[in-house]
């Protein structure tokens, strides 16, 4: 075995919602929101498409989010997670299927004991990324970081990926946020970014 075969790959870490799946408004909250329920769980318009020309070029693919809705008393954490195998499933029938998933259901001011105050995994911490790459062994220095929001961005840049920010006028911009690599306006745009610059 050749000594180049021994390399570390890279992955592509993705959020989820605003980036693979439609984010939800919810009459209740009146907010736009990760889906809560199975039955809200929508893939965007060529996101499937775009993560498998990404699994075709040899990348693996790692979803982190954060899902701070359990943490904040709004839904049980057992529709969140059957939210996830219904995802799974969805990609799984176009042919897509995921390396690992990170999941934080916690939030700095959530009302749910064990899920509420500081976490090291939330987004923008980088914890999750370091996980993977330690897990998988994959090289953080050949991966990429694609999200729509600037703590998506900050975790990538604190892992030494480099980063791809997807426009949503509903994430905003936090004045001083760290700036991402590549800007794209949807997955497809990001995806191409990443075959086109590589590993």
């Amino acid at each position: 075995m050749g000594i180049g075969s021994l390399t570390p790959a890279g992955v592509v870490f993705l959020d989820r919602d605003g980036v693979i799946t439609r984010e939800v408004f919810y009459p209740s909250s009146g907010e736009w929101e990760a889906p809560m329920q199975p039955g809200d769980l929508e893939l965007l318009p060529g996101a499937l498409e775009a993560l498998v020309a990404l699994t075709r070029a040899g990348w693996p693919l790692a979803v982190v989010s954060n899902q701070a809705a359990f943490a904040k008393g709004k839904v049980a954490l057992a529709s969140l997670l059957r939210v996830h195998e219904v995802f799974v499933e969805l990609l799984a029938r176009g042919g897509v299927q995921l390396a690992d998933a990170f999941y934080s259901y916690s939030h700095p001011e959530g009302v749910v004991p064990g899920f509420s105050g500081p976490s090291l995994e939330r987004k923008p911490g980088h914890l999750f990324l370091v996980l993977g790459a330690a897990r998988h062994g994959w090289d953080l220095g050949r991966s990429w970081m694609v999200g729509d929001r600037d703590s998506d961005v900050e975790a990538g840049l604190r892992a030494g990926c480099r980063t791809v920010q997807l426009a949503n006028p509903r994430a905003g911009s936090k004045a001083g946020s760290s700036s991402p690599h590549f800007r794209a306006n949807t997955l497809t745009e990001a995806s191409d970014i990443i075959l086109r610059h590589g590993g």
